[in-house]
């Protein structure tokens, strides 16, 4: 339900309602309060306040100024849709078209026109002018203008580790600028790795309910959440006082925000991320798993005779993934013959133990232009014109320095089409794994000469050259990334969870960081991609890993032969991790299904203990069919939910359904054990067969009678976790 009272818009949809004063530019979304009762019993409870009109710093005349856009006027359309007249003060006009949708608010479209020559420093939406007696609160004298978008908390999806958190209260983060998009600590933000980004969103509330937002399409300026103190802006950076206007005297935004809203952070980001469908589902070939080889190359094991031999036979995967150092320099898509003198032997070696391969590219990065005939015109640099170079840190110390592909240059775009056709042919590999799109300084220090490639546009014009190439050769190629964001869809495949790593250096900081990733990844899952679950660097956590992969996908590992603690793969890892290649869920597209779990709040981080995956089903009007369970409970009595008929247990296990019907219904399941306990089913089975791993195989050892079970239960014993992969109920 949308009203416009001459300057006041008021939108009330999935019960909560924002109004919006234009000529003021005072915005509050609040719980919607029932019209049936006293406004006394039921006061409006704020989620969220606000401005909402744009502010610009800009360089004009000699000089570097704030400009808060004013509202001139209100003009509203058919189908919800409304014109804000707007001035910049002495500087221009414009005109910011919004409309309402059952989701929330769409800025569609942002207009500028100036009477001057003007050159964009930043976009901001919530700031305004500080009054004289605010300016006197503020740590800066000279402090102007602030922040004023204000909640009681933040949620951004993974943005800091050791734990990895979301959540966050107002306060806690003092002052800082943290990334929605690729460019991570390049624009003075801490370093969280690659996935979930690019997000493109990021999500503000409390008790009452939160306000997700973001652009409708990839920004031309790298896009930041700048908070301080304790209130935020959206941030979108230019710097064309160091690099030229495309045209100083007007200026275009298409889609440059959009407000959605639900009772948590996760919901309000999946309404957001809604907005973009209805999306087609990716298809199943792009599932798979994946040995990747970097455990072994970041400890300078580099013998892939002996890694196919240590793999073969005990961990059954799709591919390898050769992994960063596999090239004679990063960017160059050849093999190092130095430190793999038998490449070519060593790749047919991995496929004839039954692995397909895949490489590792980066997306920007080249440590030896000259050799790839570029020169400086082909290359990122800075206002001095001197190609700059940078590292996934940030710092200026130590080595490892890159140069930074500019897809302004004709010569660069044939460079990585050349490359990456070059490659896809030679080796013809299943996948190609993209890495450091986040590789790239912001526009303080360096842009593309083509404005068109410039902010978040770079790393997705980067990304787009491979993809597109890596097509042109092989259009069932798999291209792997990280970002969860819809508009990644043109770009990626398949989702990995990354280099777990980067949770901190800890096995307990892994386990937090996958179980979180697990649940930001089913927002990609919601808009159909295949995602791909990953390990970090201890042994310790693969069990809970592997548990939780039951529902999110398909197996990944990065770990080498030993853990940054001196361990290895243990019995009961290769007994889990074979049942999870062979009987993982083979369709993409699902939402979680939340049991003993949670989604995260200001209270606590997000935490998936037992959950499941629901696919949808184009017969049932419900919310899908229950496929898959990962189930965990640390009591001594059995723990029952009204699932898959009735499921009752003790310990850790996982439930897949091995064909296209419900947990309840599903003529084939299969039951594997993550700890010594039991389970119980209400729903009728004919017989359960028995397997262990064999050679990477699974093999039947008995089979049972339903009869046959004690108690009609499942029980394994902890001395039984390394010989059993787990039981198919028929």
């Amino acid at each position: 339900m949308t009203k416009t009272l001459n300057t006041i818009i008021s939108h009330e949809t999935a019960g909560m309602k924002l109004v919006w004063d234009t000529e003021q530019d005072a915005a509050r979304l609040s719980v919607a309060v029932n019209a049936a009762a006293s406004a006394e019993n039921s006061p409006a409870r704020t989620v969220w306040t606000g401005s909402l009109l744009p502010a610009i710093e800009l360089y004009a005349d000699g000089k570097q100024q704030y400009v808060k856009a004013s509202a001139a006027g209100l003009t509203a359309g058919a189908s919800g849709e409304w014109a804000i007249r707007l001035t910049f003060g002495e500087y221009g006009t414009g005109t910011l078209v919004c409309e309402t949708q059952a989701w929330g608010i769409r800025m569609k479209r942002l207009q500028a026109a100036w009477n001057r020559d003007v050159h964009l420093v930043s976009l901001q939406f919530g700031t305004r002018l500080l009054t004289e007696t605010e300016r006197l609160s503020t740590p800066r004298a000279d402090s102007h203008y602030w922040p004023d978008w204000a909640a009681e908390g933040f949620c951004v999806p993974a943005a800091g580790s050791s734990p990895t958190h979301s959540f966050w209260r107002s306060w806690d983060m003092g002052g800082a600028r943290l990334p929605l998009g690729s460019f991570g600590d390049a624009m003075g933000t801490p370093y969280a790795a690659a996935f979930p980004r690019p997000l493109y969103a990021a999500a503000m509330g409390g008790k009452h309910g939160w306000l997700a937002f973001g652009p409708g399409e990839v920004p031309d300026a790298p896009l930041t959440l700048h908070i301080q103190s304790a209130t935020a802006c959206i941030h979108y950076a230019y710097r064309e006082d160091l690099w030229g206007a495309p045209d100083p005297r007007s200026r275009q935004w298409s889609d440059p925000l959009r407000l959605a809203w639900g009772e948590t952070g996760y919901d309000a980001l999946g309404a957001l991320f809604d907005t973009f469908g209805p999306f087609e589902p990716k298809s199943p070939h792009h599932l798979r798993s994946f040995l990747c080889t970097w455990g072994d190359f970041k400890e300078n094991r580099f013998d892939l005779k002996q890694i196919a031999e240590r793999v073969s036979g005990t961990t059954p995967a799709d591919m390898i993934v050769m992994d960063d150092s596999w090239e004679t320099f990063v960017g160059s898509a050849e093999p190092d013959l130095e430190l793999f003198p038998n490449f070519d032997e060593d790749m047919a070696r991995f496929r004839d133990n039954g692995y397909e391969l895949a490489f590792w590219q980066s997306v920007g990065w080249t440590d030896d232009p000259e050799a790839q005939g570029l020169t400086a015109d082909d290359l990122l640099c800075g206002p001095d014109g001197q190609p700059r170079r940078w590292r996934w840190s940030g710092s200026p110390f130590g080595s490892s320095f890159h140069y930074l592909l500019d897809p302004s240059s004709a010569r660069t775009r044939q460079l990585i089409q050349e490359r990456t056709v070059r490659l896809v042919n030679r080796y013809k590999p299943a996948a190609l794994k993209l890495d450091f799109g986040y590789g790239f300084p912001g526009p303080d220090a360096a842009v593309p000469r083509d404005p068109a490639y410039r902010g978040e546009r770079l790393a997705f014009e980067l990304l787009k050259l491979i993809y597109d190439a890596a097509k042109s050769v092989d259009n069932a190629i798999t291209i792997i990334y990280y970002g969860i964001h819809p508009l990644m869809r043109s770009v990626s495949d398949l989702i990995n969870l990354d280099d777990l790593g980067d949770a901190g250096d800890s096995a307990e900081h892994e386990l937090s960081g996958h179980n979180q990733r697990c649940l930001w990844a089913s927002l990609a899952a919601r808009h159909g991609m295949a995602v791909n679950t990953s390990t970090g660097y201890y042994w310790d956590t693969l069990g809970s890993i592997l548990l939780d992969t039951a529902v999110v996908g398909v197996n990944g590992l990065t770990l080498g032969e030993c853990d940054n603690d001196g361990k290895r793969m243990t019995a009961s890892d290769i007994q889990r991790w074979t049942a999870l290649q062979n009987w993982h869920r083979r369709t993409c597209g699902w939402k979680p299904l939340l049991l003993d779990a949670g989604t995260g709040s200001l209270k606590g981080e997000p935490k998936l203990g037992s959950w499941g995956r629901l696919e949808s089903d184009a017969d049932a009007a419900d919310a899908g069919l229950l496929t898959a369970l990962a189930l965990r409970s640390e009591s001594s009595s059995a723990v029952s939910y009204p699932v898959a008929g009735t499921v009752a247990f003790t310990g850790n296990w996982a439930l897949i359904a091995q064909d296209n019907a419900d947990l309840s219904d599903s003529a084939s399941v299969a039951c594997i054990p993550f700890a010594a306990g039991e389970i119980a089913f209400s729903r009728p089975f004919n017989q359960v067969r028995e397997f262990t791993a064999e050679g990477g195989k699974l093999v039947c050892v008995r089979t049972l009678q339903a009869s046959e079970l004690p108690e009609g239960k499942l029980v394994v014993t902890a001395d039984r976790l390394a010989s059993i992969v787990g039981y198919l109920l028929d």
